[in-house]
């Protein structure tokens, strides 16, 4: 996935609290009980004498009126009533309330709040891509296979709708068959769009094929489309059927899918592709009911309107979608019918054991509703998370300093609360393209390498991210096959040897042989005064080498343009995350045949030696022999320096002591369906930590009491 170094930026404000109420307008006041009025005579209103309580001086000689109606009004009611009020702790939750407070077996009603940064853009599976969607859609749609919550090195992949991994069958014609069986007895959420079987339409083949069939159909626009056709049998053939008629034919025999059964289907490829399985395990293939895309159509029926499909998902998840206010928050519930897998048995590190094994093989979800609130900035959260009103965060570049030490560990204030701290390596890599088609870079070698030997990666990521990431030595990020643990990039951080490359380059104290000063330009986005910082830093390195370098600043589309054009020298900011764990997904990033618009080579890079070596690695399931190539591909990349690698993200995330963290995988959006809760400690918690403080009110309440025995206060008459 293309992904890009940016700082979360903008502005917002926190969510409505949910208040209710009329206008005060229409608020009705009940009438006066302390005065009368003669409405024979239409006499003015006269003080009734009332009994009232001791102590004398609320009694007499005086009698209480407020102007201007100077209406006899006893102060006893309205001062207690006013202090009542100042001194009653009103509660600063602002969360909503849940759906239910109890289970029905009494036990308390489980709820897990959380944050998100921006409404989902589609949750319709075969088009989901950002990560935003994905963790709403995750736990909602499941996949036909899945990661599983706790290995990563190697990241492992386990069944979900199906019964066990797919059997691959190799055929006569050198084609490739994967026999894939369905759970039985797995359903879609209850809805409407269903009928008279709205509670138990299941899971079907004929569901996976229909998945299939979308990612082809050209109005889908899926962006799974273009990794597929090229090995999954008549994907192509049925995409340009579509486009030729005008419109994908459901009805049409469809080879990529042959339905055994109900249960049972075979995937046809027309070639291996090892990597096909970690597509499975991806939303993109994932089963769907074709009444559900059919029903919710977005048009209006017999007067009532209907969402379009990417805003009401139908899956077989354990949670489904219970309120979605744009803008505001998208509330999950429990999917009550949901059985389809289990807490794992094993995996977890051994220190976890005596923690994690009462969870072992217990049903999913653990929880019964998830509250996303949606923050468009840090700071809410961060508050909120002190509060506790978050069950967890991540540690931002602004939350940094209040919560962690200069040595990155959890800080103690935080640590005596019984907050956790974890950080996590995400499968991604981050570096500057460097331009094989510039007459400058894309020949000089040398010149490519006394730049990456310029740059100091370690500042970089000290500066600008608190040493949180893991400077990048290699492309592959850790848990891909064929990461080097020990492996140092023989031009890393050296800025003596990278004066001698200048030598060799030609450049000499960066000119060439006539004394002219060499310049490059580097492309950086201009979303933040951040990103201009890095693209400045990045020009002080290279200015070391007495060389002259330019900075353009685009938007993010440029951005995009110039990289699809390949019409830039260096490209600041750039990356790649994981679609799946393997080294084939990083690698094709330097094919030659991959070439925008074809695919993400954006550097255009073209080495005969690694182009062959790629290609038969791609193909390769994974074993020892295939890690060698993956090593000789890395070295290939390491001397010819087509980009100067920067980081591999790294998160730092905290975890209330209500709830701990169970799972740890990064190829899971949150892996929610495995989150636990501790209600009691949560609710002693909350109320030790947001304890209201009286000081205030109190002495609003004195200077209330002055005002109102002052406030018209009149001697009567006898």
């Amino acid at each position: 996935m293309l992904t890009f170094l940016t700082f979360l930026g903008g502005t917002g404000t926190l969510p409505a609290s949910g208040r209710t109420g009329r206008p005060e307008s229409a608020v009705k006041l009940p009438p006066p009980t302390c005065w009368v009025k003669n409405r024979k005579n239409h006499e003015k209103p006269q003080p009734v004498d009332i009994p009232r309580p001791n102590p004398d001086w609320l009694t007499s000689p005086f009698r209480f009126h407020l102007n201007p109606m100077r209406r006899s009004l006893h102060p006893l009611p309205l001062l207690a009533a006013l202090i009542a009020a100042l001194l009653s702790g009103c509660s600063n939750d602002p969360n909503v309330p849940p759906f239910q407070t109890q289970r029905p077996d009494g036990s308390p009603w489980l709820v897990r709040y959380g944050a998100t940064p921006e409404d989902p853009r589609s949750l319709d599976p075969q088009v989901s891509y950002d990560n935003v969607s994905r963790r709403i859609l995750e736990p909602v749609q499941e996949c036909l296979l899945e990661y599983h919550p706790f290995k990563t090195d190697p990241y492992e992949l386990q069944p979900c709708l199906l019964e066990s991994l797919p059997l691959r069958e190799a055929r006569a014609d050198g084609k490739i068959a994967y026999r894939c069986t369905l759970k039985k007895g797995v359903r879609f959420h209850a809805d409407p769009c269903f009928g008279n079987n709205a509670a138990n339409r299941t899971v079907t083949s004929a569901d996976v094929r229909y998945a299939f069939q979308r990612i082809a159909d050209p109005v889908v626009e899926s962006p799974a489309l273009a990794n597929l056709a090229d090995y999954v049998t008549g994907l192509q053939a049925a995409s340009d059927a579509a486009k030729k008629a005008g419109k994908f034919d459901y009805d049409a025999p469809f080879p990529s899918i042959e339905i055994v059964s109900d249960h049972e289907f075979v995937l046809h490829l027309d070639r291996a592709y090892p990597q096909i399985l970690y597509w499975l395990a991806m939303h993109f293939t994932a089963p769907v009911a074709r009444e559900a895309v059919e029903y919710y159509d977005g048009k209006t029926h017999d007067g009532v309107a209907r969402d379009l499909f990417r805003f009401h998902p139908v899956g077989s998840g354990p949670f489904k979608i219970g309120e979605w206010v744009r803008g505001k928050r998208i509330r999950l519930v429990r999917n009550p019918g949901y059985n389809t897998t289990r807490f794992p048995t094993e995996g977890w590190e051994p220190a976890r054991e005596n923690e994690l094994r009462p969870l072992a093989n217990l049903p999913l979800p653990l929880v019964d509703e998830i509250q996303m609130t949606i923050f468009r900035e840090v700071i809410p959260i961060f508050l909120l998370f002190r509060q506790g009103y978050l069950d967890g965060m991540g540690v931002g570049k602004d939350a940094f300093s209040s919560l962690m030490t200069p040595s990155r560990e959890l800080s103690q204030k935080y640590r005596d609360r019984g907050v956790t701290l974890h950080r996590d390596i995400e499968p991604s890599t981050y570096y500057m393209h460097l331009n094989f088609e510039d007459p400058v870079l894309g020949k000089n070698k040398k010149l490519r390498q006394a730049l990456s030997s310029a740059f100091d990666k370690e500042s970089f990521v000290s500066i600008f991210f608190n040493n949180v990431p893991v400077p990048a030595e290699q492309l592959l990020p850790p848990g891909i096959p064929g990461h080097q643990r020990d492996f140092k990039n023989p031009y890393g951080f050296n800025l003596e040897r990278a004066k001698k490359l200048m030598v060799e380059a030609g450049y000499p104290n960066g000119r060439d042989a006539t004394g002219k000063q060499l310049e490059i330009a580097i492309e950086t986005t201009a979303n933040s005064a951040d990103e201009r910082t890095w693209a400045e830093f990045e020009q002080r390195q290279f200015e070391e080498l007495g060389i002259k370098v330019k900075i353009n600043e685009n938007t993010f589309a440029r951005m995009m343009e110039k990289l699809d054009q390949g019409s830039f020298q260096i490209a600041s900011g750039s990356g790649w995350g994981a679609d799946y764990p393997d080294p084939e997904n990083f690698f094709f990033l330097y094919y030659s045949k991959n070439t925008p618009p074809a695919g993400k080579n954006a550097g255009r890079y073209n080495n005969p030696e690694f182009d062959r070596l790629f290609e038969q690695m791609a193909v390769m399931e994974n074993s020892p022999e295939r890690v060698a190539i993956a090593h000789r591909l890395n070295d290939i990349l390491s001397e010819d320096v087509p980009q100067i690698l920067t980081q591999h993200k790294s998160l730092f995330a905290l975890a209330q002591p209500w709830a701990p963290r169970t799972q740890s995988n990064p190829m899971l959006e949150g892996g929610l369906k495995y989150a636990v809760l501790l209600h009691a400690p949560r609710e002693a918690l909350r109320k030790e930590w947001n304890r209201p403080s009286y000081t205030v009110p109190a002495a609003l309440a004195v200077l209330g009491c002055a005002l109102v025995l002052g406030l018209g206060l009149v001697r009567p008459k006898n």
